[in-house]
């Protein structure tokens, strides 16, 4: 294993906190939750086959921790005609933005023409104008360059990994193509 259980803590901690409050609003819970994460990563740390996959195996075991804080505060009703029913409709949790945070790695796999514009998009929150004037591109190349540049991003997430969407297009779960690096 490349990472110590303290440093994969240190180094992980905050990040899986941060998500862990986008899928639930009691911050007490959250560290409650993150406190499961971490017991479930030290009891099974040796089914980690490869530590390149280590993030989207912490992702991995922090939805599932979160379904199962779900699923123990959310109370049954019984009905004669249905049985025992969740009050709450269970909605699965996406990762969307997971995937979003690994995309930033896929970006140095662009040509600079492409990057740059991107990033100044996506990231400065530049508008197409500014982006035009600084890099002297017309504003459809600039417009061109980060259209391309979001194909060839997509292009590269599909060569590496596999998804399960949801019908509304939110990931929901991935694995690592076997065939990529």
């Amino acid at each position: 294993m490349k990472e110590s259980l303290n440093s994969i803590w240190n180094n992980h901690r905050v990040e899986l906190l941060n998500y862990i409050k986008t899928k639930v609003s009691d911050d007490y819970a959250a560290e409650d939750i993150l406190q499961e994460v971490f017991i479930k990563i030290y009891k099974n740390i040796d089914q980690l086959e490869n530590p390149h996959s280590l993030k989207p195996w912490l992702y991995r075991i922090t939805n599932n921790t979160i379904i199962d804080f779900y699923r123990k505060s959310n109370p049954l009703i019984y009905s004669d005609e249905i049985g025992y029913q969740s009050v709450i409709e269970e909605r699965p949790v996406n990762i969307n933005q997971e995937v979003a945070t690994c995309l930033k790695s896929f970006l140095y796999k662009l040509p600079d023409k492409y990057r740059e514009p991107l990033e100044l998009f996506e990231f400065n929150g530049m508008k197409h104008k500014e982006i035009a004037k600084k890099l002297n591109l017309s504003l459809s190349g600039s417009k061109t360059r980060i259209l391309r540049a979001k194909e060839r991003l997509k292009e590269l997430l599909i060569e590496c990994c596999q998804f399960e969407t949801d019908s509304y297009g939110n990931i929901l779960d991935y694995r690592q193509k076997k065939n990529s690096k």
